[in-house]
């Protein structure tokens, strides 16, 4: 059993999110995070930052950073469990090494392992009734070349591994593929990928490894160039998805069914493209989402919570009514600045000022809960409006 007073180590690409609802439930909460912004310090005890040190020694991997800065944690520190955030989906024998450090409440290692094999739960998902893309494994250039006529074009050329949209490319032609191949060719293992366009959903859902519930289902934003992003970028969400009744209950069931069918433990999220109202599989996130706090805005549930719960076995008797529409937007530069100092309300991840700030970074996050999606949506515009202008050029 976890007590209140438990020493918590969070690691993370942003982990801000997680440290925040563990603090709220009284965990003493240690972290090791990649970007290290300024709200982050408010939500921890101690705070380790990836990103400085490979900013002084460029030779240091990022994955054995956040091992070798979690171990130095555990010197200082009685550490009682590790929760997992972003960044290590495809990392199963960095979830092993954590998971010696103590204790990780969540999915084991194996378990990440089976669900992350795409074609594998593609194949599940089939035999659910669930749609999903039709994806062939390539070795080279002519591979993918083959399978693009055979699925016929757009087609989506992708490395198995990876989150956030990184590495997701469209490919409108074959010279298309043969440039975007080269560019994947320090990943192992690529993907040619029917193209289904359409919504790009969620579901959050709490499991047992036994039993599952799905929390809420929630619109993804993608791509969105008024944030700066581009491409398949995952730049948000919107909860609850606005969608017929029917489309949402079959998202709920088949995400239900592949976390029992997948003995998924704590919080996870499945992703869908809802294309001419049918939802088509994409990925399984078997660990805290992006979503985190927009559903615990809609809910007042904390998923932190929760999500220790559901690892014992204990899910929510019911889920709470929904309170409103809450809105994210991850907020990208749209060229090179030094980072002001930008004091605004309903904002967080709030890059340090004086940093100098890359293109197609991620600046900070615009989080807004309202009554009405539309109210919801033009607040978190007008706030993204106050955002842009303070972000001056600079000859960096």
């Amino acid at each position: 059993m976890v007590e209140k007073h438990s020493t918590v180590l969070v690691v993370g690409f942003n982990a801000r999110p997680i440290a925040f609802s563990a603090k709220r439930i009284g965990l003493n909460v240690l972290v090791v995070d990649y970007w290290g912004d300024l709200d982050i310090y408010q939500s921890a005890d101690e705070v380790l930052i990836v990103r400085e040190l490979l900013e002084t020694d460029i030779e240091k991997k990022q994955m054995g950073l956040f091992l070798e800065l979690a171990q130095e944690l555990k010197e200082k520190h009685q550490i009682d469990f590790i929760l997992v955030g972003s960044g290590f989906d495809d990392q199963p024998q960095i979830w092993e090494k954590f998971n010696k450090i103590a204790p990780i409440i969540g999915n084991h290692p194996k378990t990440l392992e089976k669900s992350r094999d795409k074609m594998k739960i593609f194949n599940e998902a089939k035999r659910l009734g669930c749609a999903s893309p039709n994806s062939i494994m390539v070795k080279d250039i002519e591979d993918a070349k083959e399978a693009a006529k055979l699925l016929g074009l757009p087609v989506i050329v992708r490395p198995t591994r990876g989150g956030g949209g990184q590495g997701i490319n469209l490919a409108n032609n074959l010279n298309e593929i043969e440039r975007i191949f080269q560019q994947l060719s320090n990943h192992r293992k690529i993907m040619i990928q029917e193209y289904i366009k359409g919504i790009d959903a969620s579901c959050s859902l709490l499991s047992t490894g036994k039993s599952a519930l799905a929390i809420t289902v929630n619109e993804q934003l993608i791509g969105i160039s008024g944030l700066g992003a581009k491409d398949f970028i995952y730049c948000g969400n919107i909860v609850p998805l606005t969608a017929k009744k029917k489309v949402c209950d079959k998202i709920k069931m088949y995400s239900e069914s592949l976390c029992k069918l997948l003995n998924l433990k704590g919080s996870n999220g499945v992703d869908f493209v809802i294309h001419d109202h049918e939802p088509f599989l994409m990925e399984i996130n078997p660990r805290f989402q992006g979503t985190l706090e927009c559903v615990q805005m809609v809910t007042g549930l904390n998923l932190v919570e929760a999500h220790i719960k559901a690892c014992q076995g204990i899910l929510p008797q019911k889920i709470p009514p929904n309170k409103g529409y809450a809105v994210k937007n991850i907020v990208f530069a749209k060229h090179d600045f030094i980072m002001p100092e930008i004091k605004i309300p309903g904002i967080f991840d709030i890059t340090k000022p004086g940093t100098i700030v890359k293109k197609g970074t991620p600046v900070c996050t615009i989080q807004i809960l309202e009554y009405t999606k539309n109210n919801a949506l033009l607040k978190a515009k007008s706030i993204l409006e106050q955002i842009y202008p303070q972000f001056r050029k600079n000859n960096i």
